[in-house]
């Protein structure tokens, strides 16, 4: 019997996701909906915290999952816990609050208009061009400016989730100021965060540039991240390098040599512009908001006895 909250669920992924979602995700056409209400039903049987339980959010849920239901109870439940112990990071999350759309402003994180060969969107961070006196560009600022640009891309293209994400960080002009900003109870926030606690598949950390910090950022890595996304991480000390894992016609102009005449993603000026346009769409704006609702929430009081308390979050064993 179909859950009324699916009715209005339609699959559009294209052929190319649809294949790697049932071949690398073990994702089932035919049993898709009835892995989400299990997971729907398991959700409303928890006396300790209220979670979403729309099929968008669901489905995302259970394909970084890899559809293991364990896994999938897991990450919401380190989703609810994050929610609860950092709402300063993850809850409320409006696009046109001016905090956020100064990362965008600014040029600090852009997310890229062309997808590559794989399916996967690039993300642009260029740390060096913070002013690290703003404190619009605040290091929590950053992180729910990225949760929501993540969550407004979920819920702009269900491709995405399949395919998932390469962060690509030009580290020109980036300084040990900009790497100890947030200092270490906000990276080890950040990290699990970005982690354990939401639906995003991070498949690259590209760094370009990096020079003098880059042992600095590998430590920073060694610290904080999980040993498998530590082998994701690659660096490249030129554009002709950089070429070969991103093709130059999905980089902005300004990352082009000036003799190349091909298709290129345009400028940053104008992929910036072209995002907050998609921003402060009313409409996007609103569905952001209530996905991200401070009323999601945990009560650790109400967790039943035979449920293992989240005094930490649990860490998840897949992509």
């Amino acid at each position: 019997m179909t859950d009324p909250e699916d009715a209005d669920y339609k699959c559009t992924l294209n052929d190319f996701s649809l294949k790697k979602a049932i071949e690398e995700l073990n994702e089932d056409p035919k049993q898709r909906l009835g892995s989400v209400q299990t997971l729907r039903k398991w959700i409303r049987e928890q006396p300790h915290f209220t979670c979403r339980t729309d099929t968008s959010f669901l489905l995302a849920i259970l394909r970084r999952a890899k559809f293991s239901q364990l896994v999938a109870r897991q990450l919401i439940d380190n989703i609810m816990t994050a929610r609860t112990t950092c709402p300063e990071y993850m809850a409320n999350l409006d696009l046109q609050d001016p905090s956020m759309l100064a990362f965008l402003d600014k040029e600090v994180v852009v997310p890229l208009p062309k997808v590559d060969k794989e399916g996967r969107i690039i993300i642009l961070i260029r740390p060096g061009v913070k002013d690290l006196n703003d404190p619009k560009l605040s290091p929590i600022n950053e992180v729910r400016y990225s949760l929501g640009i993540c969550e407004m891309l979920r819920d702009e293209d269900e491709n995405h989730v399949i395919n998932g994400t390469l962060l690509v960080f030009d580290c020109t002009g980036t300084g040990v100021k900009h790497m100890n900003q947030g200092g270490m109870d906000h990276n080890k926030k950040m990290s699990r965060i970005y982690q354990d606690c939401n639906p995003e598949r991070v498949k690259a950390y590209i760094f370009y540039n990096a020079g003098t910090i880059m042992e600095l950022l590998m430590g920073f890595f060694k610290t904080f991240f999980k040993k498998k996304n530590q082998e994701r991480i690659q660096t490249h000390d030129n554009m002709e390098s950089l070429y070969k894992v991103i093709p130059m016609e999905l980089w902005p102009t300004e990352y082009l040599p000036d003799d190349y005449k091909g298709p290129s993603a345009g400028s940053i000026d104008s992929i910036a512009a072209n995002t907050k346009k998609r921003m402060m769409n009313p409409e996007a704006r609103a569905r952001v908001l209530a996905n991200t609702s401070d009323k999601y929430r945990l009560d650790e009081s109400k967790r039943p006895k035979d449920s293992a308390p989240s005094e930490s979050f649990r860490k998840l064993n897949v992509d």
